[in-house]
């Protein structure tokens, strides 16, 4: 395939790597300075786990209108969608356009003036930028999630992630499933910048730690109560009520480890415009529902400015 990656942070670099090393022919919409690193040097990307390194180049274009494209990978932040939308408006032919992050809004934030097939997605990948080269590690809880339609260039990219080693599960209700990961990443990140964006404060105080359980809870039952389907099943069996304490267990543990920086935190300090705004669409959704108090209270609160 022809893929055009538009964001090329942590996730497009790393698999817009991936997908030139299973052969197919990776572009990059210009974005300085990153982008002229890329020119030179290409995309690559390290897993911090068993060391391996994928190298493979790729073509930085000036525009979306200057190829056409079978498959657009859209990795960027949540507040970044609507100007990645209007630079995606060249678009030519009908390319699959996967919107690969958070995006609570789903299909409905996207504009329909975006040309081709637009699809939903998530990556399964945590990490870091480090002087060019994306360190990662693969999520063992949270495959890459791709929408469960039946368009054969999302059928292709998912053959090409499982040749190089990337678990895959498609999700019927994707839309569901980004308003449920938005609620839970809003938590997240609102307790870490409470312990000043470092996950090991965060693992060692109980306090903030049981109120983001408390508050992903709410969040959860109170998504359900209003019909909205497609919690993964791992998260709403950990934040049900009865293994409270289990999770506050289980992410003190996640928190202490590598995990922790590379899975959240340093997603949640670089991002924080993107955490922020979460956080009020998750309050604005739920936040008057009356068993959703502690939800309120990370989420509300003032957070600090972290550096």
């Amino acid at each position: 395939m022809r893929v055009l990656i538009a964001g090329c942070g942590v996730i497009g670099t790393v698999y817009g790597a991936h997908l030139g090393a299973a052969g197919h022919a990776v572009s990059v919409l210009s974005h300085p300075p990153r982008t002229g690193d890329i020119t030179v040097r290409g995309l690559t990307a390290r897993d911090v786990l068993t060391g391996n390194r994928v190298e493979t180049g790729a073509v930085v274009v000036p525009d979306a209108a200057a190829g056409r494209y079978d498959l657009v990978l859209v990795a960027v932040r949540a507040d970044q969608i609507a100007s990645a939308c209007a630079e995606l408006a060249g678009l030519q032919g009908a390319p699959a356009v996967l919107f690969f992050g958070n995006n609570p809004g789903g299909l409905a934030a996207i504009p329909a003036a975006v040309p081709g097939a637009v699809q939903l997605g998530f990556p399964g990948t945590g990490g870091v930028l480090r002087d060019g080269t994306a360190d990662y590690a693969r999520i063992r809880q949270q495959p890459t999630a791709l929408q469960a339609v039946g368009d054969p260039r999302l059928a292709e990219l998912e053959r090409a992630l499982r040749q190089r080693g990337f678990a895959v599960h498609r999700v019927t209700d994707m839309d569901g499933w980004l308003a449920y990961h938005a609620a839970f990443v809003a938590c997240v990140a609102a307790a870490l910048y409470r312990c000043g964006g470092d996950p090991a404060r965060l693992a060692a105080d109980r306090q903030p730690l049981t109120l983001m359980c408390d508050a992903v809870t709410e969040a959860f039952r109170a998504l359900r109560h209003s019909g909205v389907t497609g919690l993964p099943r791992n998260l709403a069996t950990l934040h049900s009520p009865a293994l409270k304490l289990v999770a506050v267990r289980y992410w003190a543990r996640t928190m202490s480890s590598p995990a922790g920086e590379l899975f959240f935190a340093a997603h949640a300090r670089h991002a924080q415009p993107e955490m922020r705004a979460l956080a009020v669409q998750v309050t604005a959704r739920l936040g008057n529902s009356p068993a959703a108090s502690r939800l309120s209270e990370l989420l509300l609160a003032a957070p600090p400015s972290l550096p």
